[in-house]
């Protein structure tokens, strides 16, 4: 298939379809005021009410010129994902900008990049001492942008035809398969995630509460670690992360509520309408729970060599918990970053960016390669070595089961490899910017998996006084991460095309 150059009305489509977007925003930037009443804080309401302004005014600017009744198609679909979450993030960040609470635009702007991401690296210089209604606001586009997806919103509110909610969903890079109908669907991802929000909210509460905050505390502290929790974005109240608490409560509520959102939508679902046996037979979790608990143990192992941590409950709380933060690519902590980097060994923290890297399920709120993508090349690569023991007669096929039984086809094998080979020339990019800025080679390789797997931990690379162009490249991995690279690389193609021969 030869890659044309988009005409004209190729971006009427695109634009007329990101002013949804800019509505859906616009309303998400409202929900902080109810935070901003309920605490008394009257001096934040302008700031959501110009971000929320702006929005609608160019939404409707949007929809009054670029206004088209043609279909997407699948070219448009892409590029507009792909311009969504930049879309988005960047109308948020200009109530974060207002506030104060950042050092600079650029800051604001990737703050709001790591929000709808769902990556939680954060540039925020006090977090302790933020206004509530904008912290909200900050956990909130986690939950919004990674949770339940903006885009999930738009179809699910705004959609208008059942072609465009899948070349839409498809642009997401979510092969998502629950329901016939995409808009359906949306609707019930957004049912489950409010579900498992009110879960979340339940047991961090209750665990805070056991460990004496006060219940109004409790409360807070609970609902925006919930909405972070299930997005797997990791953003939390303080600067010290869930290492503030000291409670092994809190992290047991945050294990519980990070492989929830670790897990395919599609299992949620069958597991919700009575199919318990999914979660046993589903290759994806399968092997999901295989590498965390090998990775924990590797971890923890070599945090027990080297003494770092004197009993086996320190080892769980320490190892364990940074590896299941890791592989469900959620970012909360229960290490300081300047601990990761300079106490613990450079073997653990290898082991934290290949879990990073690798990721949680497709079709859920987790970042990186995913563990269905790393189940369909061992199982391809199992296929290979018979080939080569087997006399060339021997018809060598294979399935796997995924919800349902799935054939093992040549273009799922391409797929999976053509994606992890992105992040992998990803990962060696944003590694070798983060080294040449003067970094160590495992800490550069933490932080840039960290932000390519869009999950959030930090070696304390990522600070308000890290230089520009490293900022830059974070944001970049991060979005790039999110979109799962080919969405990506097709908006860059088609730049490049206008570029050379012109938008016609």
């Amino acid at each position: 298939m030869v890659l044309t150059p988009l005409t004209k009305q190729d971006l009427r489509i695109i634009g007329f379809n990101l002013s949804k977007i800019s509505y859906v925003t616009g309303f998400v930037l409202f929900l902080p005021i109810i935070v901003a009443v309920s605490y008394n804080e009257f001096d934040t309401i302008p700031y959501f009410l110009i971000g929320s302004a702006v929005s609608f005014i160019l939404g409707s600017v949007l929809y009054h010129f670029l206004y088209t009744r043609e279909e997407m198609e699948l070219k448009h679909a892409l590029v507009m994902a792909a311009l969504a979450w930049l879309f988005a993030p960047l109308l948020a960040s200009i109530s974060i900008w207002l506030s104060g609470s950042m050092i600079s635009i650029l800051d604001a702007c990737f703050e709001g990049i790591s929000g709808f991401t769902g990556t939680g690296l954060t540039l925020v210089p006090d977090v302790d001492h933020m206004s509530r209604s904008i912290n909200f606001l900050r956990h909130f586009l986690q939950f919004m942008g990674d949770g339940i997806g903006i885009i999930v919103i738009s179809l699910s509110i705004l959609g208008r035809t059942e072609m465009s909610s899948v070349l839409a969903f498809r642009g997401e890079a979510k092969e998502v398969g629950i329901r016939p109908s995409i808009v359906r669907t949306s609707r019930i991802i957004i049912g489950i995630g409010v579900m498992f929000l009110a879960f979340g909210t339940a047991l961090f509460t209750i665990a805070g509460i056991q460990e004496g905050l006060d219940p109004g505390q409790a409360f807070f502290d609970g609902l925006n670690h919930a909405m972070t929790g299930y997005a797997t974005g990791g953003f939390t109240v303080h600067s010290q992360s869930l290492l503030f608490y000291h409670s092994l409560w809190i992290e047991v509520a945050a294990i519980v509520i990070m492989i929830i959102g670790a897990l395919n939508f599609n299992l949620h679902y069958a597991v919700l309408g009575g199919k318990r046996s999914e979660i046993l037979r589903n290759m994806e979790v399968r092997i999901l729970m295989f590498v965390m608990l090998t990775f924990g143990f590797l971890v923890s192992a070599n945090l027990m060599t080297v003494k770092l941590y004197p009993t086996v409950e320190a080892l769980f709380r320490k190892g364990f918990f940074q590896v299941i933060s890791a592989q469900t690519t959620t970012g909360f902590q229960t290490v300081s970053p300047v601990h990761l980097m300079l106490v613990w060994p450079v073997f653990s923290i290898v082991v934290l960016s290949m879990a990073m890297l690798l990721g949680g399920s497709a079709n859920s709120t987790s970042g990186g390669i995913k563990m269905l993508r790393l189940g369909v090349l061992l199982k391809s690569l199992v296929n290979e070595i018979k080939r080569s023991l087997l006399p060339r007669t021997a018809v060598v096929g294979g399935s796997f089961h995924h919800v349902e039984e799935t054939p093992l086809t040549d273009k799922i094998i391409r797929g999976a490899a053509v994606i992890s080979m992105g992040y992998l020339i990803l990962f060696s990019f944003g590694t070798m910017i983060t080294v040449l800025h003067g970094y160590s080679l495992e800490d550069s390789m933490f932080e840039t998996a960290s932000a390519l797997g869009n999950v959030g931990l930090s070696s304390g690379i990522t600070s308000p006084s890290m230089p520009a162009l490293l900022k830059v490249t974070y944001m970049f991995l991060m979005w790039a991460g999110k979109l799962e690279v080919i969405a990506v690389f097709v908006l860059i193609g088609f730049i490049l095309l206008g570029l050379r021969r012109g938008i016609k």
